[in-house]
């Protein structure tokens, strides 16, 4: 006697849930891992970002500001200081104005033998703020140059700029600054999603022109 071969069994609606739960975690987990891994090479990109402005920002003010004022009167003689066109490089300072939230100085800044202008100045009501540079020649009437600013950074959490006299004490006047201190936070562009802060990066650093 032949036995009748036995009817194909199928899934049962129960199993079909159980597998397309199953898959479904599969899913989620993978999609989670790469959504996650996407996010990490954001925040990597915009730390890598934060620091090269830092970076580049910072070696540009110090640069600058190195070569901010002049000599004073007695280190020129008489023909320099009669000579058309050269008075405006006598200064008796280093810095043309003295404020928390903008660096202004004057000083040889191309060594052209010519006087810069020097102006650093952050704007904005709230953070990001931007930070910006302005400089040129001035002329031998010491009229200031014109045309747009260009804009360092756009990622700017704080910038302050701190004034030291030869003692080392703090002060508020233009005239008696002998240094400069540069305090710069950089934040990242989007906050992170964990903890919805934004990163930050900060770095200080105190300049002393050659030519106080």
């Amino acid at each position: 006697m032949t036995r009748k071969p036995a009817k194909a069994r199928g899934f049962s609606l129960l199993e079909l849930i159980i597998v397309l739960g199953l898959v479904s975690a599969i899913l989620g987990a993978v999609l989670s891992a790469l959504l996650e891994g996407d996010r990490a090479s954001v925040l990597g990109r915009q730390e890598s970002e934060m620091s090269r402005q830092l970076r580049d920002i910072l070696t540009l003010m110090v640069r600058e500001l190195r070569r901010a004022g002049f000599p004073p009167l007695n280190a020129y003689d008489g023909h320099y200081l009669r000579s058309s066109g050269r008075l405006n490089l006598v200064s008796g300072g280093i810095l043309a104005e003295s404020h928390s939230g903008k660096l202004v100085f004057t000083g040889d800044i191309n060594a052209d033998n010519r006087v810069d202008y020097v102006e650093y100045a952050v704007s904005g009501a709230a953070p990001p703020l931007t930070l910006t540079r302005r400089a040129g020649p001035m002329d031998d009437a010491g009229t200031r140059p014109g045309g747009p600013a260009q804009a360092l950074s756009r990622l700017v959490e704080n910038c302050r700029f701190s004034y030291f006299d030869p003692s080392g004490e703090v002060t508020s006047r233009a005239a008696e600054a002998a240094s400069v201190r540069i305090d710069l936070t950089l934040r990242s562009q989007a906050p992170d999603l964990s903890s919805g802060h934004h990163r930050t990066l900060s770095r200080s650093v105190r300049v002393k022109p050659d030519n106080p």
